[in-house]
């Protein structure tokens, strides 16, 4: 998987036994948010402004409709409503979590890593892809339709990259994301969230990357 993501940086998942994450420790995982647009900064930024933006952009979007139902309000989002909240993650074992509480995990980790403008990516990155999760399993279902992530393992997650970045993010315009560095980072991150969930146990798909 990722074999059709563009070159820069690319990498595909492979099946490994789940105790073997120790040969990651020198890969670009571990230097990730030393990266100086990465990088914290001594700006302090209120968190339910951070939500709010963020809800507004992608549940605001002119492509949403056609894509995704909409919540009423961030409140409405686990995710979103969560981070508003300084919600403590969940304390289920590896094997008991849903992707909702791996994703939130992820975020609230990285949070006092970064500075707020990649923290507001990896926000966007997030939910687009729980987004595109939910589609994808729903796609036979035409009448009863479930928010999948909130009652699924992240097993599967690393499987849909490809089809995140090529059939859900290009054709719809990265929905708003203009920046094309901001389209490269996403490329990063994906790998980043892939690699994080191989090392924490929430998946048996591991990331080899490319120099």
């Amino acid at each position: 998987m990722l074999a059709g993501l563009p070159k820069r940086g690319r990498g595909r998942p492979r099946k490994y036994p789940p105790k073997t994450a120790g040969d990651f420790e020198t890969t670009k995982y571990d230097q990730f948010f030393s990266q100086k647009n990465r990088m914290p900064d001594s700006e302090e930024y209120n968190m339910e402004e951070v939500v709010q933006e963020t809800f507004d952009f992608i549940y605001k979007s002119p492509k949403k409709d056609k894509l995704f139902s909409t919540p009423l309000t961030y409140q409405d989002n686990p995710i979103l409503n969560d981070l508003a909240n300084n919600k403590e993650p969940t304390k289920n074992g590896e094997s008991e979590k849903t992707c909702d509480e791996v994703f939130y995990e992820y975020l609230k980790n990285f949070k006092i890593q970064t500075n707020k403008k990649f923290f507001t990516l990896l926000l966007k990155f997030v939910l687009l892809f729980r987004e595109c999760y939910d589609l994808s399993k729903n796609k036979d279902n035409k009448t009863d339709k479930k928010v999948y992530t909130s009652i699924i393992s992240p097993e599967g997650l690393p499987d849909l990259c490809n089809e995140f970045y090529g059939e859900f993010m290009e054709p719809n315009n990265f929905f708003g994301i203009e920046d094309q560095d901001e389209k490269n980072e996403i490329i990063e991150i994906i790998q980043h969230f892939c690699i994080w969930l191989f090392k924490n146990g929430y998946t048996k798909s591991k990331l080899s990357l490319a120099s």
